[in-house]
Protein backbone atom coordinates (compact mmCIF):
# COMPACT_ATOMS: atom_id res chain seq x y z
CA UNK A 1 0.00 0.00 0.00
CA UNK A 2 3.02 2.32 0.28
CA UNK A 3 2.87 3.77 -3.23
CA UNK A 4 -0.86 4.46 -2.95
CA UNK A 5 -0.42 5.97 0.52
CA UNK A 6 2.20 8.38 -0.79
CA UNK A 7 0.05 9.32 -3.77
CA UNK A 8 -3.20 9.71 -1.82
CA UNK A 9 -1.65 11.19 1.33
CA UNK A 10 -2.74 8.70 3.95
CA UNK A 11 -0.80 6.86 6.64
CA UNK A 12 -0.49 3.06 6.48
CA UNK A 13 0.52 0.91 9.46
CA UNK A 14 1.64 -2.72 9.33
CA UNK A 15 1.10 -4.25 12.80
CA UNK A 16 3.16 -7.36 13.54
CA UNK A 17 2.01 -10.04 15.93
CA UNK A 18 4.17 -11.24 18.78
CA UNK A 19 3.27 -14.93 18.66
CA UNK A 20 4.18 -17.62 16.17
CA UNK A 21 1.71 -18.94 13.64
CA UNK A 22 3.01 -22.49 14.03
CA UNK A 23 2.91 -24.15 17.45
CA UNK A 24 3.44 -27.72 16.25
CA UNK A 25 6.84 -27.15 14.57
CA UNK A 26 10.26 -26.26 16.00
CA UNK A 27 10.33 -22.98 14.08
CA UNK A 28 11.40 -20.16 16.40
CA UNK A 29 9.27 -17.16 17.26
CA UNK A 30 9.99 -14.35 16.69
CA UNK A 31 10.78 -15.25 13.11
CA UNK A 32 8.89 -15.67 9.87
CA UNK A 33 5.89 -17.12 11.70
CA UNK A 34 4.41 -14.07 13.43
CA UNK A 35 0.63 -14.14 13.75
CA UNK A 36 -2.20 -12.06 15.14
CA UNK A 37 -4.98 -13.40 17.35
CA UNK A 38 -7.89 -13.42 14.92
CA UNK A 39 -10.01 -15.74 17.07
CA UNK A 40 -9.60 -19.05 15.27
CA UNK A 41 -6.43 -18.27 13.34
CA UNK A 42 -3.61 -18.56 13.92
CA UNK A 43 -1.72 -20.32 16.68
CA UNK A 44 0.01 -19.50 18.91
CA UNK A 45 -1.58 -16.05 19.05
CA UNK A 46 -5.14 -17.34 19.38
CA UNK A 47 -4.23 -20.29 21.63
CA UNK A 48 -2.44 -17.90 24.00
CA UNK A 49 -5.23 -15.30 23.85
CA UNK A 50 -2.95 -12.45 22.71
CA UNK A 51 -4.81 -9.14 23.03
CA UNK A 52 -4.22 -7.98 19.48
CA UNK A 53 -7.45 -5.97 19.37
CA UNK A 54 -6.13 -4.02 22.35
CA UNK A 55 -2.77 -3.73 20.56
CA UNK A 56 -4.50 -2.28 17.50
CA UNK A 57 -6.37 0.28 19.60
CA UNK A 58 -3.11 1.21 21.31
CA UNK A 59 -1.40 1.80 17.96
CA UNK A 60 -4.11 4.24 16.89
CA UNK A 61 -3.43 6.30 20.02
CA UNK A 62 0.34 5.93 20.11
CA UNK A 63 1.49 6.35 16.51
CA UNK A 64 -0.06 9.79 15.77
CA UNK A 65 1.58 11.21 18.87
CA UNK A 66 4.91 9.53 18.16
CA UNK A 67 4.98 10.70 14.53
CA UNK A 68 3.29 14.03 15.26
CA UNK A 69 0.33 13.91 12.90
CA UNK A 70 -3.39 14.34 13.42
CA UNK A 71 -5.44 11.20 12.91
CA UNK A 72 -8.73 11.61 11.09
CA UNK A 73 -10.74 9.38 13.41
CA UNK A 74 -13.62 9.18 10.94
CA UNK A 75 -11.37 7.56 8.32
CA UNK A 76 -9.60 4.60 9.92
CA UNK A 77 -9.68 1.41 7.84
CA UNK A 78 -8.37 -2.15 8.12
CA UNK A 79 -7.15 -4.59 5.52
CA UNK A 80 -4.96 -7.67 5.52
CA UNK A 81 -4.38 -11.05 3.91
CA UNK A 82 -4.60 -14.60 5.26
CA UNK A 83 -4.17 -14.34 9.05
CA UNK A 84 -4.34 -10.59 8.44
CA UNK A 85 -7.67 -11.12 6.67
CA UNK A 86 -9.03 -13.07 9.63
CA UNK A 87 -7.80 -10.26 11.92
CA UNK A 88 -9.36 -7.63 9.68
CA UNK A 89 -12.73 -9.29 10.22
CA UNK A 90 -12.15 -9.39 13.97
CA UNK A 91 -11.38 -5.69 14.32
CA UNK A 92 -14.42 -4.99 12.15
CA UNK A 93 -16.47 -6.81 14.77
CA UNK A 94 -14.84 -5.51 17.94
CA UNK A 95 -13.86 -2.03 16.77
CA UNK A 96 -16.90 -1.06 14.71
CA UNK A 97 -17.01 2.24 16.59
CA UNK A 98 -13.45 2.99 15.39
CA UNK A 99 -12.95 1.23 12.06
CA UNK A 100 -14.90 2.84 9.20
CA UNK A 101 -14.58 -0.09 6.75
CA UNK A 102 -12.67 -3.34 6.29
CA UNK A 103 -11.21 -5.28 3.36
CA UNK A 104 -10.15 -8.84 4.19
CA UNK A 105 -8.23 -10.79 1.54
CA UNK A 106 -8.06 -14.59 1.73
CA UNK A 107 -9.40 -14.65 5.28
CA UNK A 108 -12.97 -15.07 6.61
CA UNK A 109 -14.54 -14.08 9.90
CA UNK A 110 -13.87 -16.94 12.33
CA UNK A 111 -15.28 -16.36 15.78
CA UNK A 112 -16.17 -19.92 16.76
CA UNK A 113 -14.21 -22.78 18.27
CA UNK A 114 -11.61 -24.62 16.23
CA UNK A 115 -11.11 -28.38 16.45
CA UNK A 116 -7.54 -28.08 15.17
CA UNK A 117 -6.13 -25.94 18.00
CA UNK A 118 -7.16 -23.83 20.95
CA UNK A 119 -9.07 -20.83 19.69
CA UNK A 120 -10.25 -17.52 21.17
CA UNK A 121 -13.98 -17.16 20.31
CA UNK A 122 -15.43 -13.66 20.39
CA UNK A 123 -18.78 -11.99 19.79
CA UNK A 124 -19.41 -10.02 16.63
CA UNK A 125 -21.94 -7.51 17.91
CA UNK A 126 -21.27 -4.39 15.88
CA UNK A 127 -22.35 -0.93 17.01
CA UNK A 128 -22.89 0.28 13.44
CA UNK A 129 -22.83 -1.23 9.95
CA UNK A 130 -19.29 -1.92 8.74
CA UNK A 131 -18.73 -1.76 4.96
CA UNK A 132 -16.84 -4.85 3.79
CA UNK A 133 -14.85 -5.64 0.64
CA UNK A 134 -13.78 -9.30 0.63
CA UNK A 135 -11.39 -10.62 -2.05
CA UNK A 136 -10.76 -14.37 -2.38
CA UNK A 137 -9.24 -16.82 -4.83
CA UNK A 138 -11.53 -19.67 -5.84
CA UNK A 139 -8.56 -22.06 -6.03
CA UNK A 140 -7.20 -21.19 -2.57
CA UNK A 141 -6.18 -24.46 -0.87
CA UNK A 142 -4.83 -22.81 2.30
CA UNK A 143 -8.02 -20.93 3.20
CA UNK A 144 -10.50 -22.63 0.86
CA UNK A 145 -13.38 -20.61 -0.57
CA UNK A 146 -15.81 -23.30 0.54
CA UNK A 147 -14.33 -23.64 4.01
CA UNK A 148 -12.19 -26.24 5.75
CA UNK A 149 -13.90 -28.59 8.22
CA UNK A 150 -10.61 -29.86 9.66
CA UNK A 151 -9.47 -26.34 10.58
CA UNK A 152 -13.04 -25.14 11.24
CA UNK A 153 -12.64 -22.35 8.69
CA UNK A 154 -16.09 -21.14 7.56
CA UNK A 155 -16.89 -20.80 3.89
CA UNK A 156 -16.43 -17.38 2.34
CA UNK A 157 -20.09 -17.18 1.25
CA UNK A 158 -21.10 -17.82 4.88
CA UNK A 159 -18.65 -15.22 6.18
CA UNK A 160 -19.91 -12.63 3.70
CA UNK A 161 -23.56 -13.50 4.40
CA UNK A 162 -22.91 -12.83 8.08
CA UNK A 163 -21.78 -9.30 7.27
CA UNK A 164 -24.80 -8.76 5.02
CA UNK A 165 -27.05 -9.67 7.95
CA UNK A 166 -25.13 -7.59 10.52
CA UNK A 167 -25.22 -4.58 8.22
CA UNK A 168 -29.01 -4.75 8.08
CA UNK A 169 -29.15 -5.30 4.34
CA UNK A 170 -32.72 -6.53 3.68
CA UNK A 171 -32.97 -10.28 2.97
CA UNK A 172 -34.64 -9.65 -0.36
CA UNK A 173 -31.71 -7.56 -1.62
CA UNK A 174 -30.08 -9.20 -4.62
CA UNK A 175 -26.35 -8.77 -5.27
CA UNK A 176 -25.38 -6.40 -8.07
CA UNK A 177 -22.32 -7.00 -10.23
CA UNK A 178 -19.90 -4.12 -9.68
CA UNK A 179 -16.72 -5.41 -11.34
CA UNK A 180 -16.03 -7.88 -14.14
CA UNK A 181 -12.63 -8.23 -15.75
CA UNK A 182 -11.07 -11.47 -16.93
CA UNK A 183 -11.03 -13.92 -14.03
CA UNK A 184 -12.44 -11.46 -11.48
CA UNK A 185 -16.08 -10.81 -10.68
CA UNK A 186 -17.35 -8.66 -7.80
CA UNK A 187 -20.88 -8.52 -6.42
CA UNK A 188 -22.27 -6.04 -3.89
CA UNK A 189 -25.11 -6.21 -1.41
CA UNK A 190 -26.17 -2.80 -0.14
CA UNK A 191 -28.88 -0.23 0.27
CA UNK A 192 -26.31 2.55 0.75
CA UNK A 193 -22.55 3.13 0.90
CA UNK A 194 -22.38 2.66 4.66
CA UNK A 195 -23.73 -0.90 4.69
CA UNK A 196 -22.08 -2.12 1.48
CA UNK A 197 -20.80 -5.71 1.47
CA UNK A 198 -18.84 -6.67 -1.65
CA UNK A 199 -17.36 -10.04 -2.55
CA UNK A 200 -14.74 -10.31 -5.30
CA UNK A 201 -14.14 -13.86 -6.55
CA UNK A 202 -10.92 -14.56 -8.43
CA UNK A 203 -11.14 -17.60 -10.68
CA UNK A 204 -8.02 -19.77 -10.69
CA UNK A 205 -6.30 -17.76 -7.96
CA UNK A 206 -4.77 -19.34 -4.90
CA UNK A 207 -3.70 -17.84 -1.59
CA UNK A 208 -2.57 -14.50 -2.96
CA UNK A 209 -2.96 -10.73 -3.13
CA UNK A 210 -4.23 -9.96 -6.65
CA UNK A 211 -2.18 -7.46 -8.60
CA UNK A 212 0.84 -7.78 -6.31
CA UNK A 213 4.30 -7.03 -7.74
CA UNK A 214 5.43 -9.67 -10.22
CA UNK A 215 7.67 -11.58 -7.79
CA UNK A 216 4.73 -11.96 -5.40
CA UNK A 217 2.19 -12.74 -8.11
CA UNK A 218 3.03 -16.15 -9.65
CA UNK A 219 0.84 -17.52 -12.42
CA UNK A 220 0.73 -21.09 -11.09
CA UNK A 221 0.81 -23.10 -7.88
CA UNK A 222 -0.88 -22.67 -4.47
CA UNK A 223 -0.12 -18.93 -4.51
CA UNK A 224 -1.33 -18.37 -8.08
CA UNK A 225 -2.18 -14.71 -8.48
CA UNK A 226 -4.33 -12.73 -10.90
CA UNK A 227 -3.56 -9.35 -12.41
CA UNK A 228 -7.16 -8.82 -13.52
CA UNK A 229 -7.67 -6.69 -10.42
CA UNK A 230 -5.17 -4.75 -8.33
CA UNK A 231 -6.34 -5.43 -4.79
CA UNK A 232 -4.54 -2.47 -3.22
CA UNK A 233 -6.08 0.01 -5.66
CA UNK A 234 -9.53 -1.52 -5.41
CA UNK A 235 -9.40 -1.51 -1.62
CA UNK A 236 -8.39 2.15 -1.46
CA UNK A 237 -11.10 3.04 -3.96
CA UNK A 238 -13.59 1.28 -1.69
CA UNK A 239 -12.30 2.90 1.50
CA UNK A 240 -11.88 6.49 0.44
CA UNK A 241 -15.58 7.21 0.00
CA UNK A 242 -16.51 5.88 3.46
CA UNK A 243 -16.41 7.76 6.75
CA UNK A 244 -17.38 6.61 10.22
CA UNK A 245 -21.11 7.20 10.50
Amino acid sequence: MNTIAEREKFVVLYPRGLEGAQVWTPLPAPGPTYSLNAGGCCPAACSKGADDVGFTKFLLDYVPGELRFTLDTARVYATGMSNGGFMTNRVGCEMSDIIAAIAPVSGPLMNGASIAWKSDPFDCEIERPVPVLHIHGLADIIVPFNGDKLLSFPSIPDSVAGWVTRNNVPEETKPVETYNNGDVTCESWATNTNNNVTLCKVKGAGHSWPGAPRALCPKHGPFACSTDIVASEEIWSFFKGITLA
